[in-house]
C-alpha cells in the first residue's frame, strides 16, 4: 500500500474524488468514461468538440418533435425552469421539438466560467426546445429532469425578426383564428422581396411594383397552420391562403372553433390535437339539424348551417353545425352504421304503425333513421305513467327514431316490439330520465376501483375525476381545457364509511339507473354534467336538475359528496 500511495500525485487524487463524485450524485443513465490512467481533461475536449460537430437542431422545426416519449419529469422540469425564471405561465408553454442526445459531462457540456463538472457520459439525456409563441427556450437535461441547463433564448424561429413583426402577425392570426396570443407561436420565417401589396394582391388593387424587403411567417395554433407576409417594419400584414391551404368555401372562424371546441369535449383530447379536413355547406330539414335528441321536439323550418369532419384519435367525426357555430350536433360518419339494418322487421313495423296514427302520414312516408339497442330499467322501459306499476327489471330492446315530413318521433321498445312507448314532450324539470347511447358511455372501473365520478362542463370547462378505491383511499385529479392535468390530490376515509357507502348503493338500488341520463332543462347553458359509476351501473346528471333526480340516486348523490369533500 506504502508503494501505491507514492505513484499517486495530488492531481490524480483530485481527479479520482471527482469521478467518485460524479457517480454517487448523477446515478442512473451515466456511464464512467475515464479511467485511473486516463486525462479526463483531454477525453472531456474531445467528447464536447464531437458533440459540437453534430449539426445543431432547427429550434422552430415541429418534425422534431417528439413530446410522446420524452419523460414527464423531465417536461415538468424544464416547464417550471422557465415558469421561475422568466414568470412565464407553464399552460403557456408547448414543446416545439424534442431529441435524445448523450452529454460529455455532469454539466451537460455547458460548464460555466470556473466551474468542475464531473467527467461522466451522461446517456439517454434530452436537448427539448419549448416557446410560448413570441420566444424560444432550448434546455439539456439528463435523463430524468434532475439536473437541467440552457443552451439558448432567443425569439421563435428567427432572432432576426422584428419584434414589431412578430407582434402585429401574432395579434393578425389571434384575430382570425379566435385564439389568444399566448395559445399562438411562430415556427418559421424567412425573408423575401416583395412588391408594395406583399406579393399577395386584392381583386382590383393597384400595387407598387418597387421590390421591397418583406417577411413570411409561419404561425400554427389549435388546428391551424397560417402563413402571413409583413413589411420590415409589421405596419401592413397579409394572409398568404394559398400557402395556408385556404380554401376558396372558407368555414367561418367561429364554426370551426365550435366545432373543435365540442369536439374535444365529446373525443376526450385537447382541440390542439384535431383538424377539420372537409367543410360543406348545408341547408337542414329543421332547427336540430335533423339529429334530435331523446324527448326534443324541433321546429320544421330549414336551418342553413355546415357538415364538418374533423380528424382525430385516428379517425374521421362528423359534425353538423347552424350558420354561426351556435348549435352543433354529432353525426355519424360516412361508413359507420346507423343501426337500422340490425333493427328486427317486427320492431321496425310496429314503431311505424304507431308513428303514422300518430302524425296521421301514410307508412310510405315513413322511415326508420337511426335504431339502438338499449337495456331499459323496468318493464315500462324508462317511461312511467300514472297507476301503472313497473316491475324493476332490466329489459332488453331498442331505441329507434322515425321521420316523415317535417316530424322526428323516437320510440323506445322491448326486442320483439310487442311492447313500444313513444317519448312524448320534455317533462318540466328532466324528471324522466333518457338512455345514454352506448358511444358516450366512460369505461369500466379498473382494478381497485369501488365508485367514480366525471365531472365536465361548467363555465371553465375543466373536467374533474374523482375514485373512491377498495382501501378507503379517495383520489381526485383535474384535467384544464388545455389537457394539462393538475397533481393527483388525495385524502382516505374510514373502513366503516366505505362499507356504509358500498351498503347505501345497494339499498338505494344504484343498478336501477344504469345507462340512464338526467339532462338539464332545455335552454340551460354553464351547467356541470356528472357521470358516476359503480361496479354495476353508470348513470349521468346535469347539476341544474340535482333537486328533481329521483330520491334514492339524491341519497346516494349526497352520501358520495361527502366521501369525495371528506378532508
Amino acid at each position: 500500500m506504502k508503494n501505491f500511495r507514492q505513484t499517486i500525485n495530488p492531481s490524480q487524487q483530485i481527479v479520482a474524488a471527482l469521478i467518485l463524485t460524479g457517480i454517487l450524485s448523477l446515478g442512473a443513465g451515466m456511464t464512467l468514461v475515464t479511467s485511473a490512467n486516463a486525462d479526463p481533461g483531454k477525453q472531456s475536449q474531445t467528447a464536447a468538440s464531437e458533440m459540437l460537430k453534430r449539426p445543431s437542431e432547427d429550434v422552430a422545426s415541429p418534425k422534431q418533435s417528439r413530446t410522446s416519449e420524452v419523460p414527464r419529469s423531465v417536461l415538468i422540469a424544464v416547464r417550471r425552469e422557465i415558469s421561475n425564471t422568466y414568470k412565464i405561465p407553464p399552460t403557456q408553454l408547448r414543446v416545439v421539438s424534442s431529441s435524445q442526445q448523450s452529454w460529455p459531462d455532469g454539466c451537460l457540456g455547458l460548464a460555466k466560467r470556473g466551474e468542475i463538472c464531473p467527467q461522466i457520459l451522461i446517456q439517454n439525456g434530452w436537448r427539448i426546445v419549448m416557446s410560448n409563441g413570441r420566444q424560444n427556450w432550448t434546455y439539456r437535461t439528463d435523463s430524468t429532469g434532475r439536473t437541467i441547463r440552457l443552451e439558448s433564448r432567443k425569439t421563435a424561429s428567427s432572432s432576426n425578426l422584428p419584434d414589431s413583426v412578430t407582434e402585429a402577425v401574432l395579434q393578425a392570426a389571434s384575430q382570425r383564428t379566435g385564439l389568444p396570443v399566448s395559445e399562438l407561436r411562430i415556427v418559421q420565417s424567412e425573408q423575401i422581396t416583395a412588391d408594395g401589396c406583399l406579393s399577395l394582391p386584392r381583386p382590383g388593387e393597384a400595387c407598387t411594383k418597387i421590390a421591397q424587403k418583406a417577411w413570411e411567417v409561419t404561425v400554427v395554433g389549435g388546428q391551424n397552420r397560417l402563413v402571413y407576409r409583413a413589411n420590415s417594419s409589421g405596419s401592413q400584414v397579409r394572409l398568404n391562403e394559398q400557402a395556408s391551404n385556404i380554401s376558396k368555401v372558407n368555414l367561418p372562424d367561429s364554426v370551426a372553433n365550435a366545432v373543435l371546441q365540442f369536439a374535444s369535449g365529446q373525443l376526450g383530447v385537447p382541440s390542439s390535437r384535431l383538424r377539420i379536413i372537409k367543410a360543406e355547406q348545408q341547408t337542414w330539414r329543421d332547427s336540430c339539424l335533423g339529429l334530435p335528441r331523446p324527448e326534443e321536439r324541433c321546429m320544421g323550418t330549414p336551418t342553413p348551417g355546415w357538415r364538418v369532419t374533423v380528424e382525430g384519435k385516428q379517425q374521421a367525426y362528423v359534425y353538423r353545425t347552424d350558420n354561426t357555430g351556435s348549435r352543433v350536433r354529432a353525426q355519424k360518419a360516412d361508413g359507420q352504421s346507423s343501426g337500422v339494418d340490425n333493427l328486427p322487421d317486427s320492431v321496425a313495423k310496429a314503431v311505424v304503425k304507431d308513428a303514422s296514427r300518430q302524425s296521421n302520414l301514410p307508412v310510405s312516408r315513413l322511415r326508420v333513421t337511426q335504431a339502438e339497442k338499449q337495456d331499459w330499467p323496468d318493464s315500462c322501459l324508462g317511461i312511467s305513467e300514472p297507476l301503472v306499476l313497473c316491475a324493476q327489471r332490466i329489459v332488453s330492446g331498442w331505441r329507434v327514431v322515425v321521420e316523415g315530413g317535417r316530424q322526428t318521433l323516437v320510440y323506445r321498445t322491448n326486442e320483439t316490439g310487442s311492447l313500444i312507448k313513444l317519448e312524448k314532450d320534455a317533462i318540466s324539470g328532466n324528471k324522466q330520465a333518457v338512455p345514454i347511447a352506448k358511444s358516450e358511455l366512460p369505461p369500466p372501473l379498473s382494478e381497485g376501483v369501488v365508485f367514480r365520478a366525471i365531472a365536465t362542463g361548467g363555465f371553465v370547462g375543466r373536467t374533474s375525476e374523482t375514485r373512491l378505491m377498495r382501501d378507503g383511499t379517495v383520489i381526485r385529479q383535474i384535467v384544464q381545457p388545455s389537457g394539462v392535468k393538475t397533481p393527483a390530490q388525495t385524502h382516505k376515509v374510514s373502513r366503516q364509511q366505505l362499507r356504509q357507502f358500498q351498503e347505501l348503493l345497494q339499498q338505494q338500488r344504484f343498478s336501477q339507473f344504469n345507462q340512464l341520463s338526467y339532462p338539464a332543462p332545455q335552454g340551460a347553458a354553464d351547467y356541470i354534467s356528472v357521470t358516476l359509476t359503480s361496479q354495476s351501473a353508470t348513470t349521468r346528471y346535469a347539476d341544474l336538475a340535482q333537486e328533481q333526480l329521483p330520491k334514492p340516486l339524491q341519497s346516494v348523490i349526497q352520501a358520495w359528496n361527502q366521501i369525495a369533500n371528506d378532508k
